[in-house]
């Protein structure tokens, strides 16, 4: 009876030691979620200075290039009364648009750095051709008598004229004209360049138009719609572009070299017409064109991988304490935090030098000098290598397994629930007969 009761108290004493122990291992992983978000916050700040750097970068260079255009702007003579009677005369103008436009553009991009950062950068050639066809004042009820032809302009919206490397000419019914800087219309665009046509009168309809732009510009360059009919083709030696605005490419072909890229885009796609007069519509909300994307950059890949800190942390500790279930060996919760320590120092060390060497290289190195760091510590307070090996393995399973998911990008969530999935199944196999409790069992 004696021997059984003492049993029974040895018994318990195991099952509170097992207990206590699995909520000393939780309250440290729980503590080491501080210095955890304290690396995020480095990697956020890190982040930040990047940033800064890259808008120094491209505002330097040239920001990004949004062009709309060319428009034909005609004033007229508008005639009113006032409350006594009087006739107003006033200056207003009438816009019409191409009937056809058609944009064949090169883009040439290059990475620029300040100290370790760096900005996507390129420079241009854009061909843009098209017609314009009879302007229609009837439709607009404007007087062709009202009509000041001696104040009509050609104007191109550019979002930053200090991209333009070139003087920019504007070939009209067989006749040069060059463009001066400078347009004050933001129906359009508030930075731009215009061309007076003094000399431009209703006998000028139909007629053709051509003109080139040399243009500097960072990450993304983008069209306006104009035309009746507008059709843009965009080629480059960069391979991840990424299309934005309000329209997609109607075709693409994306490889290694580059990509091509193609956009037919009619009238009846957009919210403005062709003629209009004074204030009624704006062009500035139909943009479409190309991102020069930077997939994931080693900052954005850091904090990814940081978030998943904790569960390498866990899974870590848990395989340590399955270690302490199995083989009767105590680790101490001072090595625990240790260990835990180490995992966290892997993030620091990624961060630091992924700035230097880029995210794949540095993953790399800082995976092997913390395993190799785990592996001889472990085996300071485990009998057997096996046992080191074996549980630095699996440290080595979970740099792995969170490093392919950094490179799947989109299906990186799906991946990594169904890795987790089969790890604790996993888990729940090989511990299935683990008898936690030391219990004799009778069969």
């Amino acid at each position: 009876m004696e021997t059984k009761q003492i049993f029974q108290e040895s018994q318990k004493n195991i099952n509170w030691q097992i207990t206590i122990k699995v909520f000393i291992i939780g309250a440290i992983a729980i503590a080491l979620l501080i210095p955890k978000f304290m690396i995020l916050g480095l990697i956020s700040e890190r982040t930040q200075t990047a940033e800064s750097a890259r808008k120094e970068i491209m505002g330097k260079w040239s920001l990004e290039q949004i062009i709309r255009g060319p428009v034909l702007s005609i004033p007229y003579l508008s005639h009113s009364f006032d409350m006594n009677n009087k006739k107003i005369e006033e200056i207003k103008e009438c816009y019409f648009l191409p009937e056809t436009l058609k944009i064949d553009g090169e883009i040439k991009p290059q990475k620029l750095k300040r100290s370790i950062y760096q900005a996507v950068v390129y420079e241009s050639v854009i061909k843009i051709g098209g017609s314009f066809n009879t302007v229609d004042f009837e439709t607009l009820k404007i007087n062709p008598e009202d009509i000041l032809w001696e104040k009509a302009k050609i104007l191109v919206a550019i979002n930053d004229l200090r991209g333009i490397n070139n003087q920019v000419s504007f070939k009209w019914k067989e006749r040069n004209y060059t463009f001066s800087p400078g347009m004050e219309n933001n129906l359009i665009g508030t930075n731009g360049i215009s061309l007076p046509l003094s000399d431009l009168s209703a006998m000028d309809f139909p007629s053709e138009f051509q003109f080139e732009l040399n243009l500097k510009g960072s990450e993304s360059l983008q069209f306006a719609p104009l035309g009746k009919t507008t059709e843009v083709n965009l080629h480059s030696t960069w391979n991840d572009p990424g299309f934005t605005g309000n329209f997609l490419p109607a075709d693409r072909n994306i490889s290694n070299e580059g990509f091509t890229a193609s956009w037919k885009i009619l009238n009846f796609n957009r919210n403005y017409p062709q003629e209009w007069k004074d204030n009624e519509y704006h062009v500035t909300q139909s943009d479409f064109g190309v991102q020069l994307v930077t997939m994931a950059d080693h900052y954005q890949k850091n904090s990814r991988t940081a978030k998943y800190g904790i569960l390498v942390i866990l899974f870590v500790f848990l395989s340590f304490f399955l270690n302490e279930i199995i083989t009767k060996q105590k680790i101490h919760p001072f090595q625990y935090i240790l260990v835990g320590f180490a995992i966290l120092i892997f993030y620091l060390l990624l961060l630091s030098i992924s700035e230097q060497l880029g995210f794949n290289y540095a993953y790399l190195i800082s995976a092997v000098a913390v395993i190799l760091m785990v592996l001889a510590y472990s085996k300071t307070f485990l009998d057997k290598w096996g046992n080191s090996i074996l549980l630095t393995l699996i440290l080595t399973f979970a740099f792995g397994f969170i490093f392919v998911l950094m490179q799947l990008e989109s299906l990186a969530l799906l991946v990594g629930s169904i890795g987790l999935f089969f790890v604790l199944a996993l888990t729940m196999f090989f511990t299935r007969k683990i008898n936690w409790y030391n219990e004799k069992t009778d069969y």
